[in-house]
Formats: C-alpha cells, structure tokens, sequence
C-alpha cells in the first residue's frame, strides 16, 4: 500500500482503489457468508471437509458466473457514472479478481474452520507480499502504467489461489463423504445468508466513506482519504488475528457456556485495551510516519487519521463480540445491529462530506463505528448477562494472569536453555 502510494502519486493511487473496489464489493455482496458458515460448521465438527468442499464449488460456479455478468453490466452501462475518470480498461481488468478472491475465500475459511492457522496466516500474508514482489519489479524495470499494477494484482491473487488449493488438497485426502451436497449448500446458505447481510453491510460501512469521497472530491481525495484509511487500520490487526483464532473456538463451546461467558470478555477487554495503546502511538507520530512512508503530498491524510481512530479503536472490540454471536449460531443479531450503523455512516457522510471534505468523511466513519461498538456491547450483554464494565474495562486481575504466564514462559525457557 505505502510504495503504491508512493510510486503512483495521490491521482494514481486514487484511481487503483476504485477500480479495486468493483470487484471487493462483488466478493463482498455475492459470498452469500459461506466463509463464516464453512468456520462454524467445521469448528463445530458437523460437516466432514470433502463434503463442505464439493458444496462450496458448487455455490463458487453459480456465483462467479452471476457475479460476472453483474460486474459486466455495471461497468458496460454505468462505468462512466459511478466511477468518473476511471479508464474503463482498468475496470474490465479489475474484475477478473473477482472469482479468484470468491474461491481464494472460501478455501481459506476452511484452514481457519479446522483450526490450521499456521497454513491460514501464510496464505493471508501470501497476497500482499506477491503483490509487493510484482510492484517492486515493476519499478524496476521502468513499467509503472496503472494497468500492470491491476494485471499484478491479478497475478498475486491468483499466485495464492494456486497455492491455497496444494495446501488443501492433503487434508482432504481421499476420504469420501456419500451424504447428499446439497443438504450442505442448504445448511451452509442458511447459516450463511444471516452472517452474509451482516458482512455486506460492514463493508458498505467501511467503504462507503471512498465511494461517496470519489463523488463529491474526485479521485485525489480518495488517494489521500485510502493512506488515512489504511493506516488507521493497521491498528486492527490486533483484533483480526485474535478473531481467526476466537471463531472456531468458541463454536466448539457450544456446551460450555460459562467458559465462553469467559472467554470472550477477557480478550474484548485486552483487544480494546491494546488498540487504544497502539491508536494513541500512531496519532503521536502521525504526522512524521505518514510523510516518511506515503510522502509530503500526504501530508492532508492526518487529520482524517486523528479523526477516525475512535471509530478503529471501538470497532476492533465490535469484531469479537460479533465473532460470539456467530459462534452462537446468531449471526442475525450482527445484521441488526449493522442496519442501524450503515444508516447512520451513509448519512453522516451525505451530510459532513460536502461540508468538511476529507474530516467530514472520516468524523462520519468514526461516529459509526462507535455506534457499533455500542449496539453490539447492549446485545451480547444481554445475550451473556454480562454489564458493560465486564466487557470493555481491563482488570487488575487480567494483568497479573497476563504477567504471570509471561513469567511462567520465561522460566520455562530458561530451564529448558
């Protein structure tokens, strides 16, 4: 993300997120949640891999060719309007990542659903540094045209799909599962569509700020607006690798409900904790870290960083608290909550965007993303029985737990050496 920005300028790499984001929004609106469905029922032992996987191509083929022609027709007929000076090749370009991140997806929900995070973390790391290894050697050989950075981007995708199926193909082994498939793609699709809304409307949460950015500022604004974005996110790292793990875990605690009451309030109170320490570093040197990395002509991105850290802080405790719902077998609870916070993201940003540009954008952002931390604390409470202050505030007690296993780790090593 920094050498993009770096090597294409505010104007270039502008234009690569919006032609990015026809395709990641196909991914998005089409999975139908089998991602989170395939970690569900794997964590949970109800379904054998071979056959969630024969279901899962069977859901893969009737979306990719849906989700093509959709992505067609958009671009055919509404290219010029929805994403204003777009090269219309750099679209068509674009959207042959779809089917690759559509598949990529769900075979990667498996590793997580069987708990091989080892393989699932290389893989996820496996993209963004073939991607760099191709920018890289772009810039070296003097090619720095927009449409190669989109073919490299394809490349990269389909570098990790190759990889992801040889991984797999071992676990699946040759067992043989006779049961019908379509009774899988009916209970995937059944647990999926609940999860599936949810996550169709947190992405129009967290994208809705750039595509409305585009339309009122033009494609430099959304160069400078995607640093401040993707800086701020970093800080969610945190919450997104504890979330691999949290799912699958505690769907296998379905009958151990007070160890999930637990468990989950633990790492919401560290995860939240840890994210308002890193998010209160990165305002301190915002300023110096964005200038060094992305360059001066960034320099804008900082106050719209300062703006939407709240919002990043509050919504990496959101993401555990969903991952309990789901794990609950409730992932509808997530859909309601969400309703509301698109509501309120899409209007702020109507409303703030034309009247503060860039800050206005990001003070949208971050309102909702605290109004989701808010309704998620209020449902899982009374889902759990559990009070706010049990949820979000770290404890004495949880930083002696934490110092005691340091101590015990260390010890252990120094017997052991």
């Amino acid at each position: 993300m920094a050498l993009i920005a770096r090597i294409y300028g505010p104007v270039g790499n502008g234009v690569y997120a919006l032609a990015i984001l026809l395709p990641s929004s196909l991914t998005t609106i089409l999975n139908l949640g089998v991602a989170p469905a395939n970690v569900y029922f794997l964590g949970s032992s109800q379904v054998s891999l071979p056959a969630l996987l024969r279901a899962n191509l069977q859901i893969f083929v009737g979306l990719s060719i849906l989700g093509g022609s959709v992505g067609a027709a958009v671009v055919a007929l509404y290219g010029a309007s929805l994403f204003p000076n777009v090269d219309p090749a750099l679209l068509w370009l674009a959207l042959g990542t779809f089917p690759i991140a559509l598949l990529n997806g769900y075979l990667l929900s498996m590793f997580q659903g069987l708990q091989r995070f080892q393989a699932y973390n290389l893989l996820v790391l496996g993209q963004p540094s073939a991607l760099l290894l191709l920018v890289v050697a772009l810039v070296i050989t003097g090619n720095r045209e927009l449409v190669l950075l989109i073919a490299a981007t394809l490349a990269a995708k389909l570098l990790v799909l190759s990889f992801t199926t040889t991984m797999l193909r071992p676990l699946v082994g040759r067992s043989r599962d006779h049961r019908n498939t379509r009774s899988f793609v009916a209970r995937a699709l059944n647990y999926g569509w609940k999860a599936h809304l949810s996550n169709i409307l947190a992405f129009v949460k967290h994208r809705t700020d750039i595509f409305l950015v585009n339309l009122f500022l033009g494609p430099v604004s959304v160069g400078v607006y995607v640093v401040a974005v993707a800086a701020s996110e970093k800080l969610w790292m945190v919450s997104q690798a504890v979330s691999t793990v949290l799912l699958p875990r505690l769907s296998q605690l379905t009958s151990a409900e007070a160890k999930r009451r637990q468990l989950t309030p633990l790492v919401t109170r560290w995860v939240l904790t840890v994210t308002l320490l890193g998010a209160v570093v990165l305002a301190a040197l915002s300023q110096p870290v964005i200038e060094l990395v992305f360059g001066l002509e960034y320099s804008q991105a900082v106050v719209p960083l300062w703006l939407l850290l709240p919002g990043i802080v509050c919504g990496s405790a959101a993401r555990i608290l969903a991952n309990d719902l789901a794990a609950r077998g409730r992932p509808e609870l997530n859909l309601y909550t969400s309703i509301c916070v698109v509501i309120v993201n899409i209007v702020g940003n109507l409303y703030l965007i034309p009247r503060y540009g860039l800050a206005g954008a990001a003070s949208a952002t971050s309102l909702a993303y605290v109004l989701n931390l808010s309704l998620r604390v209020m449902v899982y409470n009374r889902l759990a029985g559990s009070r706010w202050q049990d949820t979000l505030l770290l404890r004495v007690s949880d930083i002696a737990m934490v110092t005691s296993r340091i101590t015990e780790t260390v010890g252990r090593y120094r017997r052991v050496g």
